[in-house]
């Protein structure tokens, strides 16, 4: 399986994911009726790390408590269950 080489640089790698509806793109040519609705790509950029205000990343939205009792009753927890997992 191709891969990156390793890395070298001075600044750590940071990347997003991001999808677009392929409607919002120009097409110089006819679509297929079969085509994909979006269009997924990663970004990769360089970021610089600050040792003295570390940030972490928050990948779940606050109110996190909320929001993993939500995932985890949707997923079939009882209200308790759910409740001590978030």
């Amino acid at each position: 399986m191709p891969a990156f080489p390793a890395y070298t640089g001075e600044h750590t790698v940071g990347s997003i994911d991001v999808e677009i509806p392929a409607a919002d793109l120009p097409s110089p040519s006819f679509t297929p009726e079969d085509a994909p609705s979006t269009i997924a790509f990663r970004v990769f950029y360089p970021c610089q790390t600050s040792l003295a205000h570390p940030r972490p990343v928050r990948w779940i939205p606050q109110p996190q408590r909320q929001l993993v009792a939500a995932f985890a009753k949707f997923l079939g927890a009882n209200h308790r269950v759910a409740e001590l997992i978030a």
